[in-house]
């Protein structure tokens, strides 16, 4: 049985690592461009406060997650203006399509470095905080602080194949589970019995039962039908059936396999959908329709 598992786990597991390869594996998007994207910000809020001018300085990283847009020239500006304008230069450029993920902005004081106005923005309504709107802060040196939830701007570059992976190793489990069914078959207790068509097998008592008759069983025959039982419209190598019933009992063996197989076959001439049939020069498959 573990012949016929592994090609299927390794294809699966190929395929699984084979997508993780060839995957497009995203840079973060934003931060390859965060200067172009965090100084058009910054233009675009000097544009609304009416100045079309002054300069944005170079943006200063504070951390891996936290930027600084830093202005040659004081200006004024509405917290509402500023909202809409912050959001909508990282809208594209942070996750995706997925506009603004999650951040923080803190505007700052130049000279006393007090926070003048916050507010949060998340893709969450309730986790978004936008205090103060409609108060005109008035014109002074500021640098606007924008921090990054690092996790959101990262996670839909990864999402999918995880996914993909996750559901993947859940039908490999499965598949292993079901497939190694007739293998635990083997140890059947006393009241266990395996269906063969219209017969049902008792491995434990050598008897074979269809609707009311019962037919006995040679030990030699039980442990043969057994096998075919537990891998229905499978090719059974003679090699094989020859290790698990006869072992090592000589020359005769082979012929001693063919004598039972016919034997059984009689047996079994009560459902028509059942056949056992020789594969030249391989082995036996128990056909059941």
């Amino acid at each position: 049985m573990k012949k016929l598992i592994q090609p299927a786990g390794i294809g699966i597991f190929t395929m699984i690592f084979t997508m993780i390869l060839l995957w497009p594996w995203k840079s973060d998007d934003f931060a390859e461009n965060r200067e172009i994207r965090l100084r058009n910000v910054g233009h675009q809020i000097l544009l609304a406060s009416g100045d079309s001018t002054s300069r944005v300085l170079p943006i200063k990283r504070i951390s891996e997650s936290e930027y600084s847009i830093v202005f040659e020239n004081p200006f004024q500006f509405d917290p509402d203006s500023l909202v809409k304008v912050i959001h909508k230069g990282l809208g594209e450029g942070l996750v995706g399509k997925k506009a603004e993920g999650k951040y923080q902005v803190n505007v700052v004081e130049c000279i006393e470095n007090q926070v003048v106005y916050s507010y949060q923005m998340s893709s969450h309504k309730d986790k978004t905080l936008i205090p103060c709107q409609g108060r005109l802060q008035p014109k002074d040196c500021y640098s606007i602080k924008i921090r990054f939830d690092h996790n959101t701007m990262r996670v839909s570059n990864f999402s999918v194949p995880i996914i993909i992976g996750i559901l993947a190793f859940g039908f490999l489990l499965i598949y292993n589970k079901n497939a190694l069914k007739p293998s635990k078959s083997k140890h059947m207790g006393n009241s266990q019995s395996v269906g063969i068509g219209k017969f049902e097998l008792y491995h434990s008592k050598q008897l074979l039962k269809i609707g009311t008759e019962e037919i006995q069983l040679s030990q030699k025959e039980n442990k043969l039908l057994t096998l075919f039982a537990l891998h229905p419209n499978e090719m059974l190598e003679r090699d094989h059936l020859l290790k698990e019933i006869w072992e090592d009992e000589g020359v005769f063996v082979g012929r001693s396999l063919d004598m039972f197989v016919s034997k059984l076959r009689k047996k079994l001439l009560q459902d028509p959908n059942i056949q056992i049939k020789n594969i030249r020069g391989r082995g036996y498959v128990l056909q059941v329709k």
